[in-house]
């Protein structure tokens, strides 16, 4: 009863654009829940049914794509974790430092992805030179 009470008091204390703020990033961080429990459902099955190939699951490709999955996973949980932050602290729905973290998972996980017999030097550079730029903004 009284985290109802103390809810309504801050309520009442949230101007109109706070409020609609909090509803909004409510309803984002229910909807990438549902992607997040999907995809690490979808993950899991593809998972079961590369384990049920034998050592072919251990080629390239195969891990490649396993491990890009996963990464897809930890990719929707930062995201996830980043608005369940701003909610409860307060603070504003976007936050560099953590845009900026999500950006450099996104490069790796398309890196690990990358098939690097047929892409070219300057693709690897670019990727690279990307990432130590992102990285400034972190450390």
């Amino acid at each position: 009863m009284l985290a109802l009470n103390a809810f309504k008091k801050e309520w009442r204390e949230l101007t109109y654009y706070e409020r609609f703020e909090k509803i909004a990033l409510r309803a984002v961080l229910f909807l990438l829940g549902v992607i997040t429990a999907y995809t690490i459902v979808f993950v899991g099955i593809q998972l079961f049914d590369d384990l049920r190939l034998g050592k072919s699951f251990l080629e390239k490709a195969a891990l490649q794509e396993t491990f890009g999955s996963i990464l897809t996973i930890l990719i929707l949980l930062e995201f996830n974790h980043s608005v369940f932050v701003a909610l409860m602290e307060r603070s504003g729905a976007i936050q560099a430092r953590i845009v900026v973290l999500i950006a450099v998972l996104v490069i790796a996980r398309k890196l690990m992805l990358q098939d690097f017999a047929s892409s070219t030097l300057q693709t690897c550079w670019d990727s690279a030179g990307c990432c130590c730029r992102l990285e400034g903004f972190i450390g």
